[in-house]
């Protein structure tokens, strides 16, 4: 839930915001990254109480204000000051800093109003679960608080009675009650997630399981390497596959019998096939008279159920129009605009098409040849040495740096990486297969191919160390993090459902935001 993640970054005593945050950064990276936006909203949304104006929790909404839904029966309201309106503020101003050139943009500003109602709505959750869980704030550490709000210090950030006394009662009232509410959260928050207890052998376990960092010397057959000579004989040898021709098509999706008085007007010459195919075809070749170029065997194939109904339209002689025929999609009249003629395997744009045939439906060749390239690789370092064994097959090894068994890169402080980080392989983190055969080696052996999704590699181990003490405290405190996100997920999972939170965003926002939206 991003409110509690706001939350928690404000909550730890003596803990800043820039100082959670930057834990946040260093126990988890890659998590951090998609969690700055919101962590950014701390300081709007749990360190301030928020500025006065009317409320947004309450069972009606006032004159003038917006219902978006509701939580509990309790209306969500946009209202200006009010918590809504403070969310949609702030996401407001990070989208703008983050990039200036969409900010303003439709999709832009319907995700900022957006995750604003759904702050707001777990906003309610959170307080509602504090408030029947007997949470209670004092009023003297609600008068505390209020001493620190923004809206009542003066130039030097000290309390200013000047301006409180300004403030009108409505506003006081209404900013002592958000203030209340999130000091109420707060402790709810607090008590739910940082009253987790981390079991010592659960996190030794987790230890272990990383141990020990390894690294090694990798060679990889990226399938885009796949030699031309291997796709000319493919196609040589699948010839009928990419025969080619030029065909015009009208697709008719009412029914056959529409289709075949087409077919009577084309042939009785009453109408052009262009001018039917822009008038009754329903496919993206209509606007160009059912030009759909030259094509191949393979392709047609995909318009019918059998490949025999295919090779009534390769069969076509030139300005020849077919048979109602039917297809996939529903019925169609092709006319021959060049007759069918072989593919030659030596021209380059050809030789191209049938590697995008191969590497679509026929990847398993692919993947044998290498696979094959990788296991001679495997065998001749047993008989001549690794190294010169990729010598001599003109190969490339490349060295890693030292990582742990980390699969799906869980653990994103010792991610698996070359030390040029550009021929890291791509996907090995996803492949079981990868550190089963790497982390089963012994030193200087050479593993068994290992087959990604885009290529196949091999392994040599080149040196294992322990952890270093830095990263094993990292894995501690990440299995503490982790413990903390699996609370997060389950509180929201309880708390938001739908028979709690009514969703009448997407209404609301086209009726009132989204028109007055387009008007600027």
């Amino acid at each position: 839930m991003p409110s509690r993640d706001m939350r928690r970054a404000s909550q730890k005593k003596q803990e800043s915001v820039s100082d959670a945050i930057e834990k946040r950064h260093t126990l988890h990276p890659a998590l951090y990254i998609g969690t700055i936006a919101i962590l950014v909203l701390t300081v709007v949304t749990f360190i301030l109480a928020g500025p006065g104006g009317p409320m947004t929790r309450g069972t009606g909404s006032s004159r003038g204000n917006v219902v978006f839904g509701s939580y509990k029966g309790q209306d969500i309201v946009y209202t200006a000051g009010g918590y809504f309106a403070q969310q949609y503020d702030a996401l407001k101003t990070q989208a703008q800093q983050q990039n200036a050139s969409t900010a303003t943009s439709d999709s832009t500003s319907q995700a900022v109003w957006y995750q604003a109602f759904i702050n707001t709505a777990e906003h309610f959750a959170i307080v509602d679960q504090a408030q029947s869980s007997g949470v209670v704030v004092s009023e003297d550490a609600v008068d505390k608080k209020l001493l620190t709000y923004y809206g009542y210090l003066d130039e030097n950030g000290k309390f200013s009675e000047s301006r409180y006394t300004a403030a009108t009662a409505a506003d006081k009232a209404a900013t002592r009650s958000l203030t209340r509410e999130n000091m109420e959260s707060d402790i709810f928050v607090n008590d739910v997630l940082y009253g987790i207890k981390d079991g010592s052998k659960e996190v030794d376990f987790i230890k272990a399981m990383a141990k020990p960092e390894r690294s090694f010397s990798v060679v990889s057959f990226p399938f885009t390497n796949f030699p031309t000579e291997e796709v000319r004989k493919y196609g040589e040898a699948n010839k009928s596959r990419f025969t080619k021709i030029k065909v015009s098509r009208i697709l008719v999706k009412s029914s056959e019998s529409q289709a075949t008085e087409i077919r009577k007007k084309i042939v009785g010459k009453t109408s052009t096939f262009e001018e039917l195919a822009k008038t009754y075809s329903k496919d993206v070749y209509a606007d160009k008279g059912g030009d759909m170029g030259w094509r191949y065997a393979y392709d047609l194939e995909a318009d019918f159920d059998t490949k025999d109904t295919a090779q009534k339209v390769l069969a076509l002689k030139a300005g020849e129009v077919s048979d109602v025929l039917k297809g996939s999609f529903g019925w169609m009249v092709y006319r021959c605009d060049s007759e069918a003629v072989d593919a030659d395997f030596n021209d380059a744009t050809v030789q191209q098409d049938v590697r995008t045939y191969i590497t679509t439906y026929e990847k398993g060749k692919i993947e044998d040849y290498f696979t094959s390239r990788a296991a001679q690789l495997s065998q001749r370092s047993g008989e001549i040495g690794f190294d010169r064994a990729v010598t001599e097959m003109s190969l490339k090894s490349v060295p890693t740096a030292f990582f742990p068994v980390n699969y799906y890169n869980v653990f994103s402080f010792a991610p698996l990486a070359a030390k040029n980080s550009a021929d890291t392989p791509t996907n090995a983190q996803y492949s079981e297969d990868f550190f089963i055969k790497g982390f089963g080696l012994a030193t200087d052996q050479v593993s068994a191919p290992v087959v990604l999704d885009d290529q196949v590699v091999v392994l040599k181990l080149t040196g294992q160390q322990d952890l270093p003490a830095a990263t094993l405290n990292l894995l501690g405190s990440w299995v503490t993090y982790l413990a903390s996100q699996s609370v997060q997920t389950d509180l929201a999972s309880s708390l938001m459902t739908p028979a709690n939170l009514k969703d009448d965003f997407a209404a609301t926002y086209n009726t009132y935001v989204a028109p007055s939206t387009a008007k600027q």
